[in-house]
């Protein structure tokens, strides 16, 4: 599959990241297909039953960053071996065969 990559910036409320977070968890604990979208545009992408969690935070001077990063590698045979660790993939945009829709 070519490389796809998706980066887009905003700035918003505390709230409304709340409620992106929320909606986040609740697509991956209700089913492996998270659709994640922003600005009328969305991506579906299919996340596997075991993720890498990597959870970064960066306090400079008076500007703090915290930065979570979800990640995986497709498994083709459907097979999940949970006793392996696999090496680190890259970032969850570029996983999961993307499939790009338009917001209703």
């Amino acid at each position: 599959m070519p490389k796809l990559e998706i980066k887009k910036t905003s700035e918003l409320s505390r709230k409304e990241v709340s409620d992106r977070l929320i909606a986040l968890g609740q697509a991956l604990a209700s089913g492996s297909e998270v659709e994640l979208g922003s600005g009328g545009e969305s991506i579906a992408v299919v996340v596997a039953d075991r993720v890498r969690w990597e959870l970064e935070i960066e306090v400079d001077g008076d500007e703090t960053e915290i930065e979570i990063e979800i990640s995986w590698r497709d498994d083709p045979s459907g097979a999940s071996d949970a006793e392996t660790p696999t090496p680190p993939p890259a970032k969850a945009a570029r996983r999961g065969r993307p499939r790009k829709t338009t917001a209703k």
